[in-house]
């Protein structure tokens, strides 16, 4: 597992291929990422410990979204956003992913029982 420091914590990688990463995110209290947008990738977060604050700015405004332990938010490509914590530390699950096409499957069989 690579283990990275950051200003706002540290990020442990626990996956990466071309179409996904997974890593663990150790967000220290009172500190937060850059804001930031992706061209093509989604941000989920889940919150495993704590509470995450994601900022989004719509243009006009910011809106400030808090999830709660054990709760999930996704980021969409080109939104531009930042994370951050409040007085305590948090860890969150980051899993960054590309579109998913549900059409991406060529069937030879159908499932279904198997006829001993």
């Amino acid at each position: 597992m690579k283990r990275t420091g950051k200003t706002w914590g540290e990020k442990a990688e626990l996956f990466r291929n071309d179409l996904c990463e997974v890593s663990v995110l150790y967000l220290k209290p009172r500190n937060r990422c850059s804001w930031h947008s992706h061209f093509g990738k989604f941000n989920l977060f889940y919150v495993n410990e704590g509470e995450l604050y994601i900022k989004l700015d719509n243009g006009v405004s910011t809106e400030v979204h808090v999830v709660p332990e054990g709760g999930v938010f996704t980021v969409p490509p080109r939104q531009k956003h930042e994370f951050q914590t409040c007085d305590k530390a948090a860890v969150v699950t980051e899993v960054m992913f590309v579109r998913y096409d549900s059409l991406d499957i060529q069937r030879e069989l159908l499932g279904g029982p198997l006829n001993e």
